[in-house]
């Protein structure tokens, strides 16, 4: 089960390598409507949202480092559920890829691998991960998530990819208390 979707952005796009973990709180506030809304443009006056409001979601944008200087800054929002003792990966992305945000959530239930209506931009979103950050093709072609055709499979392995090859250049945003 999860959540895939996948935006045009008009807001210019840094050009950066820039892995941020969040927490799934801010993960979840990530994938709603009026959080993408913002993050995909900087004009307001098109969105339909009051100005505090607008303002309100940039400056939280900005906080978790999403946003500089009017632009994108980041490659991949990973989120993480703190434990404790330990941080513990979550199994979502949210990806830029040139004027596309690609954003996955598989703790959600909106859609099911076996009747997605999204399955053919799901699996291009993958593909189009995996060859941009350079993950073997193992990780996307495995022999389990082909024959069941089960992209969910995927995008496990593609999160955990991502992270594990990045690990040296992640920057944890801390944890709000």
């Amino acid at each position: 089960m999860c959540d895939y979707r996948i935006f045009n952005t008009e807001r210019p796009v840094k050009s950066t390598e820039k892995i941020i973990m969040v927490s799934r709180e801010n993960f979840n506030k990530l994938g709603t409507e009026n959080y993408i809304k913002v993050m995909s443009t900087d004009r307001r006056e098109t969105l339909g949202l009051s100005k505090s409001y607008y303002y309100f979601i940039l400056e939280d944008l900005k906080r978790m480092g999403l946003v500089e200087d009017n632009a994108i800054a980041f490659k991949a929002v990973i989120p993480f559920i703190p434990r404790e003792n330990s941080l513990e990966v979550d199994t979502g992305v949210l990806y830029t890829s040139k004027n596309h945000l690609i954003f996955i959530d598989m703790g959600s239930s909106k859609y099911e691998c076996v009747t997605c209506p999204v399955y053919a931009e799901c699996i291009y979103g993958i593909k189009r991960i995996a060859t941009e950050m350079r993950l073997k093709t193992g990780v996307v072609d495995s022999e389990e998530s082909r024959a069941h055709r089960i992209p969910s499979i995927v995008w496990n392995k593609l999160v955990k990819g991502i992270f594990a090859k990045n690990i040296v250049r992640l920057e944890v945003i801390p944890v709000k208390s």
